[in-house]
């Protein structure tokens, strides 16, 4: 369940082109890079028009080394469905179903505001009894190695009032490298948080179902950017946003909005030509001087 995204990722261009070499492997480069965005388009990602710099999210472009590396960016801002539904091939399952209310998208309602880009975000509830309750991106389309995910989240989760590093219910985000069938904490699967990483650790004694592990908990106060740099993801990757509650206590819930992943794509890089070495010139000989001394041939001698 997700939708057909505003669909306009293209590769950032080479600006400055000068000399024949960029030129020609610029364009081989956005040759493959054309096929790369027809997939994306197949696939249901949004394509990002790297040209528009500032409307493109925090950290949404990767610094690329053109010629021989180009920028992609895959984008969801939910914005091209009617909620509740989800975008196409988004998946929103309950492992622990209290309420029947699965991830959705959502215009409106708590937290506030209900989107980063309006009209919508994906939302979900936190309930006050024990729920597991996951949302898992479309497929990747291709691999990609050193991809960098930045989304925006407003959560309001329940959480300790005395001890700022716990939470009870809480999110935390999980990857899957085998097409969905395993996910794994992004942490544990070797990625990193570049900015908005977890911020508490869920208490052990409530029986939430990530207890013990660090995630979003408490109050973010709106919308935040969060960017991880992730594994490599293999053609069938999926990334997942999971919200946990516990046996008791609720809150207003999660959005997640203006979701991108970007990175540079390899591109064929073309050794220049040397330029043959021209011949060289032949040197004219020199006009003879008007001052100068003719040469002295002697006269024969007659025979005697």
């Amino acid at each position: 369940m997700i939708e057909n995204l505003k669909r306009t990722f293209m590769p950032r261009r080479l600006r400055n082109v000068l000399a024949p070499l960029f030129l020609a492997a610029g364009i081989a480069a956005l040759g493959l890079i054309g096929s790369a965005r027809a997939g994306a388009e197949e696939d249901g990602w949004a394509r990002v028009d790297l040209s528009a710099a500032a409307a493109a999210p925090p950290a949404a472009s990767p610094s690329c080394s053109p010629p021989c590396s180009l920028p992609v960016v895959l984008s969801e801002n939910f914005d091209n469905v009617t909620p509740p539904a989800l975008p196409s091939d988004w998946i929103a399952t309950d492992a622990i179903d209290p309420d029947g209310i699965f991830w959705q998208t959502s215009n409106s309602g708590l937290p506030s505001p209900a989107a980063d880009t309006a009209p919508n975000a994906a939302w979900v509830n936190d309930p006050p009894v024990l729920s597991d309750k996951r949302l898992d991106s479309l497929h990747f389309p291709f691999s990609a190695a050193s991809p960098q995910l930045t989304f925006r989240q407003n959560f309001n989760l329940e959480a300790s009032e005395i001890d700022p590093n716990v939470g009870f219910d809480g999110g935390v985000l999980e990857i899957s490298t085998d097409g969905g069938n395993t996910f794994h904490d992004i942490l544990a699967a070797g990625g990193s948080f570049v900015m908005g990483g977890y911020n508490r650790t869920i208490a052990a004694d409530r029986g939430s179902p990530i207890a013990g592990r660090q995630a979003w908990s408490g109050n973010s106060q709106g919308f935040i950017t969060t960017v991880v740099s992730l594994p490599f993801i293999p053609t069938g990757g999926r990334i997942r946003w999971r919200m946990a509650s516990d046996l008791s206590g609720s809150n207003e819930g999660w959005r997640v909005d203006t979701v991108t992943i970007s990175w540079c794509a390899p591109v064929p890089c073309q050794t220049p030509q040397p330029r043959p070495t021209p011949a060289p010139r032949p040197v004219p000989s020199a006009p003879p001087s008007p001052h100068a001394t003719p040469a002295f041939t002697p006269a024969p001698r007659p025979s005697p």
